[in-house]
């Protein structure tokens, strides 16, 4: 199949051409290559400079090549970025599942936008879907690698900035329309303007959609779907009591339900000198997603919302001979798993059981940059953060109401509403942990250049938390210019992740009614007590995760058109959070058969690289904007092999233009994932090697009357309708390779007025 893929992404190109006719101002072969990879970024060093200049590996994807490619959303934008691997419907929770060079976790990365955080304020793992359109955006920065000595906790695997455009950049408005296979709908609505010095700018954005109906596309995947579940309206137990029950008969044979939406605003107001922004974005998928249908109920009640919103004012003091600057701001973030967040599966026994979490963070945060010339720029910044949160629940029998204190709702664990034979109550009230926290932190930057051919950065940050203690993390980047076409980098940094009260107190389980001998009672007339088959237990006692990462690279120009960059890292985590199976334990009093603790047991080694080849030129009338890359990725975690990294991975993406006509094909091919899970032999489970195609076509101009414009075009996902899979995150209830979804399209209209 891969020459067969080859063989399209050629055909597309030989097409193009022959529709092709004189660009029309289009300005990408104007630019040589150097002149296109080489933007200016902020992100790598809080201060403006050009990418190849930056201590960092850096990926720019601006407006344009946006638009040229047909990114909807982060995440598949993130998809085209070598060393970033997605497993896609993987999680129950946040639905994709995130590594960057080894290093696995969605809360292992921040998401900023216009470089504040935009994502849990408090560490727990953020979901990357619909709900981070790429409307109204500037420019996308990637910094690949540790970045804890500017940005404090959770910056381990690396920064992704979403810069949006101002009023002044995005004038106008711009309103997208598409619909899809599926009963997929998108909207989008951006407008900018300007006041004489103020600058507004607005966006917002909706996703609405059945998605796949999996057990058509997987029917072997999903028997228990068609066979059991819907003709006899069963379930197992658990995976480790693999008895067969009937679930409640109001569940029984409802038809399968997945639909998914986002929604997303963002406001950004300011002159040259003050910004205030809000922004927020909601996304909502099926709390069974990735989870096999023995364990788990695909109906309209499962499902999983979170919520973001975040808001900040920032000023910026120059100095009369502007040598240096300070910068003033404060930040605001909350993150909320909504109220009518439920699970139905086998931990919560087949009935509703409601998640609730909450957390919020107030950031002060003072920088103070200072110009000195020719010596270099020093930065040195003081930030203060005050932290509550409600960890993520246990399930609840019913919803959680925000505005009531928890412990008044008389909520109680599922399975414990029941009395014994002797007519004993046997409730237990559900515990919850809300903790409040806060963190002071420090950090010194000192970047200068040696004969000009030398770039030196020397960096760190002391933080020091009153609810895990303090870190102190230091960097170093050498940047060697060899020639004005050859550019080589050193790179040294460590990072922490902070134990996120997600990760340290939420728990989860249920509990059955038992008789004496221990099987599951028939009622409350056979009930001798309570029995928790399998229970995940908290641990306020973590500590962070620490990395240390080494890295180099080698950037190379042979031309104006061609582009030869080299890279490879090694990373080591220690104090890598694990769960510890335990038998023999007890929640609330109650036997459990098997739990699970996170602790600090773990250590990870991951070491790879990546070899990638960029063109910029025409064939004939058909521009084009292409690069291949080869990503190589191997190591260990906890003694064993690197897990959720293919070892091998290559993607082949082009922009191909004539005329007003503009086509994207993008190939994927990745090579196996290992499972966390062990078979009957000790060898980890794993998916098997795929490729997929993806194919964006944009026809620019079909109407054009003054400031009205209109663009058409069409979208392509898994364009050759594969039946693959990803690695999930989850253990024996959930399948150890996930399926994947079949061919997707959808087609709409771009008006710009």
């Amino acid at each position: 199949m891969f020459p067969k893929k080859m063989l399209l992404m050629l055909l597309v190109s030989g097409f193009l051409a022959t529709l092709g006719q004189a660009a029309e101002g289009d300005e990408l072969l104007e630019m040589s290559l150097d002149e296109l990879l080489n933007v200016e970024v902020t992100t790598a060093t809080k201060k403006a400079e050009k990418s190849d200049s930056a201590p960092a590996t850096v990926y720019v994807v601006t407006a344009d090549t946006i638009a040229a490619r047909g990114y909807r959303n982060l995440k598949e934008l993130l998809e085209d970025i070598p060393e970033i691997e997605i497993q896609s419907n993987a999680v129950a929770e946040f639905n994709n599942y995130f590594s960057i060079r080894g290093i696995a976790g969605n809360e292992r990365f921040i998401v900023l936008l216009n470089g504040f955080r935009f994502n849990s304020p408090t560490g727990s793992p953020h979901v990357i879907e619909h709900n981070y359109p790429l409307v109204n955006v500037a420019q996308v920065e990637i910094i690949l690698g540790p970045a804890s000595a500017l940005y404090g906790a959770d910056a381990f695997g690396g920064i992704v900035n979403i810069i949006t455009r101002d009023g002044e950049q995005g004038k106008g408005g711009v309103m997208d329309v598409a619909f899809g296979r599926f009963a997929t709908q998108e909207t989008a609505l951006t407008y900018g303007h300007t006041f004489d010095r103020l600058r507004v700018s607005a966006s917002a954005f909706r996703y609405e959609s059945d998605e796949a109906v999996m057990p058509d596309f997987y029917p072997e995947e999903y028997a228990w779907y068609r066979n059991n579940y819907q003709q006899q309206g069963t379930a197992l137990i658990s995976p480790f009591i693999p008895v067969e029950i009937e679930i409640d008969p109001s569940l029984q044979n409802r038809p399968y339900e997945t639909p998914n939406k986002a929604e997303f605003i963002n406001l950004l107001v300011g002159t040259d000198q003050f910004q205030l922004g809000y922004s927020t974005n909601s996304e909502r998928h099926s709390s069974s997603t990735g989870m096999r249908p023995e364990f788990n109920l695909f109906v309209g009640e499962a499902l999983y919302r979170t919520d973001l919103e975040s808001m900040f004012a920032k000023y910026q003091y120059k100095s009369s001979n502007e040598r240096w600057f300070l910068d003033s701001s404060v930040w605001k973030g909350t993150y909320e798993i909504a109220p009518e967040s439920a699970f139905l599966n086998t931990f919560t026994f087949y009935r509703p059981g409601y998640k609730y979490a909450d957390a919020q963070t107030v950031k002060f945060e003072e920088q103070l940059t200072v110009d000195m010339g020719k010596r270099g720029t020093l930065i040195a910044g003081l930030s203060y953060e005050d932290v509550s949160a409600l960890p993520k629940t246990g399930d609840l029998p019913a919803p959680f109401d925000p505005d009531l204190p928890a412990d008044s709702q008389d909520l109680f664990y599922i399975g414990t509403d029941t009395t014994d034979a002797a007519g004993n109550d046997l409730t237990v009230e559900q515990a919850f942990f809300p903790v409040d926290y806060q963190n002071l932190a420090a950090y010194l930057q000192v970047s200068f250049s040696m004969r000009d051919t030398l770039d030196v950065t020397l960096g760190a940050r002391f933080d020091d938390s009153t609810r895990y203690g303090s870190t102190f993390n230091p960097r170093l980047g050498l940047v060697k210019r060899f020639s004005p076409r050859l550019t080589f980098k050193f790179l040294y940094g460590t990072a922490f992740l902070a134990p996120s009260p997600y990760l340290a107190l939420q728990h989860y389980g249920s509990f059955i009614p038992v008789d004496a001998e221990g099987n599951a009672a028939a009622g409350p007339e056979d009930t001798a007590g309570l029995f928790g088959p399998f229970w995940h237990l908290p641990n306020p006692d973590l500590a962070p995760e620490e990395l240390t990462s080494f890295e180099t690279s080698l950037a190379y120009y042979a031309n104006d058109h061609w582009g030869l960059f080299i890279n490879a890292y090694h990373n080591n985590v220690t104090d890598r959070v694990v769960n510890s199976g335990q038998f023999g334990r007890t929640f609330a009093g109650i036997p459990v058969g098997f739990a699970e603790v996170p602790i600090n047991g773990g250590e990870s080694d991951a070491y790879g690289g990546t070899l990638r080849l960029n063109y910029l030129g025409s064939l004939g009338s058909l521009q084009v904007n292409a690069f291949a890359a080869w990503s190589y990725a191997d190591g260990e975690v906890d003694e064993g092999p690197l897990t959720y990294t293919a070892e091998n991975t290559f993607r082949l993406v082009a922009e191909l233009r004539a005329g007003k006509l503009t086509a994207s094909p993008r190939l994927l091919v990745r090579g196996k994932s290992r499972h966390f899970l062990l078979d009957e032999n000790g060898r980890n489970f794993e998916n098997e090697a795929y490729e997929v195609v993806n194919l964006f076509a944009r026809y620019r101009s079909l109407v054009k009357q003054g400031r009205w414009e209109i663009d058409t075009y069409l979208r392509v996902t898994n364009l050759f309708d594969e039946r693959y899979t990803n690695v999930p995150l989850a253990q024996f209830e959930g399948f150890t390779a996930t399926p994947q979804d079949p061919r997707f399209f959808s087609g709409g209209f771009t008006v710009k007025f």
